[in-house]
């Protein structure tokens, strides 16, 4: 299905959020035609090569890029030193080395995975615009450990519920 162009040029006026994901008939060699797993899959063209990811952040100056990289890269660095906090201070306190505890360390290493592996790359693509630039083979890797990385925090949290 082939939008004409008063519906792009309408779709990407200033203050829209976002751009649609459309084919490019000269692909450019730095932006993989990989899918974002933060994009959304219900694309009309979602069998077709597309751009990787949206036009995030395309309404915002670069003044306003600099404060959300600042506000995501600080959550970022919170969930690394909050997470490798709870799993010292359950190996070095005594009293905190209980089988139950093990459970929370775990969720604090899948925690702390998805802030190493997953939220770095994720904060890069936002801030330039929702373009993958990362190339295709690492593109695939990054949606592995994505998916990896976050359903094992899920399971975690499940095997805590039931545990308790």
């Amino acid at each position: 299905m082939e939008m004409n162009d008063s519906v792009l040029s309408n779709l990407r006026r200033p203050g829209t959020l976002a751009k649609p994901m459309m084919r490019s008939s000269s692909p450019d060699p730095q932006v993989s035609p990989c899918p974002s797993p933060a994009a959304p899959s219900s694309s009309p063209q979602a069998n077709s090569t597309t751009d990787c990811g949206q036009q995030i952040l395309q309404p915002y100056g670069d003044t306003e890029k600099v404060i959300i990289g600042a506000i995501l890269s600080i959550i970022t660095l919170l969930t690394v030193s909050g997470n490798c906090l709870v799993m010292i201070s359950v190996c070095f306190v005594k009293k905190l080395r209980q089988p139950s505890n093990y459970l929370i360390v775990s969720l604090a290493l899948a925690d702390l995975s998805v802030a190493v592996a997953v939220m770095p790359f994720v904060i890069v693509t936002d801030l330039i615009g929702g373009q993958w630039i990362f190339g295709q083979l690492f593109c695939n890797v990054f949606i592995a450990m994505d998916v990896m990385c976050c359903t094992a925090s899920i399971m975690t949290l499940c095997v805590i519920s039931i545990d308790r």
